[in-house]
């Protein structure tokens, strides 16, 4: 997947869960998951030094999120950490 498709991915489950379409927006949320651990697995040994720790922390917060079926933390991270997450990622790999 790439980064903008990624990007627009996020960002329409993000709106769905604070739009209170949960079933929704959980079943992208579980879509989004294994793509973002491959993502991490795949990562070069200077992605993970420079932000590898950011990566294991977004993907651990989501997850929890996930589990405990939390909308708000789940969009929240989303909007937030997944984003930057995607988007240092891309801008690594272009290097």
């Amino acid at each position: 997947m790439d980064e903008n498709t990624l990007l627009e991915k996020i960002n329409e489950t993000g709106y769905m869960l604070y739009q209170n379409r949960e079933q929704e927006g959980i079943a992208a949320v579980a879509e989004l998951l294994p793509v973002f651990q491959n993502m991490i697995k795949d990562q070069t040994e200077s992605q993970m030094a420079e932000g590898g720790a950011f990566a294991l922390m977004m993907l651990r917060e989501l997850l929890e999120a996930y589990q405990s079926q939390d909308i708000l933390g789940m969009a929240d991270c989303l909007m937030e950490k997944s984003v930057l997450f995607v988007q240092f990622y891309f801008r690594q790999s272009e290097k």
